[in-house]
């Protein structure tokens, strides 16, 4: 089920809300009401929150234009913080620009955005983010300004970037909080088959097929997940398969961080067949047939990967080329 957050503010700071709203909507899985939240004629701040504890997150924008001329305790304090326990409303102030407000305020779930609305958004969506998977954590303060083309292209939205690995692992570690998952796919050396084998076992999918159709079922997940993938040193064909779009991000990293050596063994074969890794057994079969390491073997695992494939060809020219030795062939009268 989506959270719910209710967006208190000024009629002057409603474009922000919007801005605010939208960067939110596409960072978590998340549900706005801006307009609901804008403070009419013969209202004030407290009137709205009131109206707000229906959703499950209260955020309260303040600014001279939304802070009432005077805080009363009695007015405030049972609304922001004993009806809003009572309905398990979790309740976030934004600080705009200054203004006088209870300090009692700054204790929980307090962003000071006076200095910089960007990052404030960013540390507000790391919030939501952790509210998902860590109730009652702390966002990471940490904004590195040296990878703020990285923050920009890839955590504020989806994009695609080339950078270093150096640059690529800082971020992954740095920017964590702000995405549903980092998945990092080492590609130096590995062909498309490795690659997405990999990426798919991350995802927790079963992928069985084809290289290129494996590819694509992993497009289609990570369109509609808000996740980073690291193609680490790929070959060129790689990004080409891998790069969903959507609401995913894709960084690709000019030069390798970290080397996955493949076992290129009968038994590791085997073992990705009983993970149903089929596209990258087959390729290390046909590897092990061409070095003469147990070809009947081999060959009775990729005719049966064949046949799954629904390539009866393939599967018989198998059969006949290695053929297990002494059989004779059946002779019909």
């Amino acid at each position: 089920m989506r959270t719910t957050a209710f967006i208190a503010h000024a009629r002057c700071d409603h474009e922000f809300a919007i801005d605010l709203a939208g960067f939110l909507e596409f960072g978590c899985d998340l549900t706005c009401y801006v307009d609901d939240g804008q403070i009419g004629e013969n209202q004030d701040l407290i009137a709205k929150a009131e109206e707000g504890l229906c959703a499950d997150v209260l955020l309260l924008l303040l600014s001279p234009s939304s802070s009432p001329t005077r805080w009363v305790r009695e007015h405030w304090e049972p609304v922001l913080f004993e009806q809003a326990k009572q309905g398990r409303v979790e309740v976030v102030t934004i600080l705009l620009r200054e203004c006088s407000f209870p300090p009692l305020l700054r204790r929980r779930n307090f962003i000071d955005a006076t200095k910089n609305r960007l990052t404030a958004r960013r540390l507000l969506k790391r919030w939501f983010r952790l509210r998902e998977c860590e109730p009652g954590a702390a966002p990471s303060i940490e904004f590195s300004g040296d990878l703020e083309d990285l923050y920009s292209t890839l955590a504020d939205h989806a994009g695609t970037l080339n950078v270093s690995g150096a640059a690529a692992s800082r971020f992954a570690t740095e920017a964590k909080q702000e995405f549903e998952a980092v998945l990092w796919v080492p590609c130096q050396g590995r062909t498309l088959a490795q690659a997405s084998g990999e990426l798919g076992h991350q995802l927790g999918l079963t992928l069985d097929g084809p290289a290129k159709e494996n590819c694509g079922r992993i497009r289609e997940l990570l369109r509609t997940r808000r996740c980073l993938v690291i193609l680490d040193a790929p070959e060129a064909k790689i990004p080409l398969e891998l790069i969903a779009g959507g609401r995913s991000s894709t960084a690709i990293t000019l030069d390798p961080v970290k080397i996955l050596e493949t076992p290129e063994t009968p038994e590791y074969a085997r073992r990705l067949i009983a993970a149903r890794r089929f596209a990258e057994a087959y390729e290390l079969l046909y590897q092990l047939l061409d070095a003469v390491v147990e070809p009947d073997s081999c060959a009775r695992e990729l005719t049966w990967i064949c046949e799954h494939w629904d390539r009866p060809n393939e599967a018989n020219v198998l059969r006949v080329n290695y053929r297990p030795a002494g059989a004779e062939q059946l002779v019909l009268f």
